[in-house]
């Protein structure tokens, strides 16, 4: 038992999240990425660096393109 994963802090008592809380956070982190599109790119780019398959010169500058405002 501890609080919601989704950052509200309130208990949840089942699990990491209260009801409809996942989706809640799923939808804010997609936001904060720029969009689906934009969250997949940070994740296959991470994928890519963490396997060494991408220098980190390019992942940095895919990190810093989704997350310039």
């Amino acid at each position: 038992m501890g609080n919601c994963k989704c950052g509200c802090g309130e208990p949840a008592s089942n699990g990491n999240f209260i009801s409809g809380h996942g989706q809640k956070l799923t939808a804010c982190l997609v936001k904060e990425a720029g969009g689906l599109f934009a969250l997949q790119e940070l994740v296959d780019a991470a994928k890519k660096y963490s396997g060494g398959t991408m220098e980190s010169e390019e992942f940095t500058s895919i990190v810093r393109k989704n997350f310039t405002s």
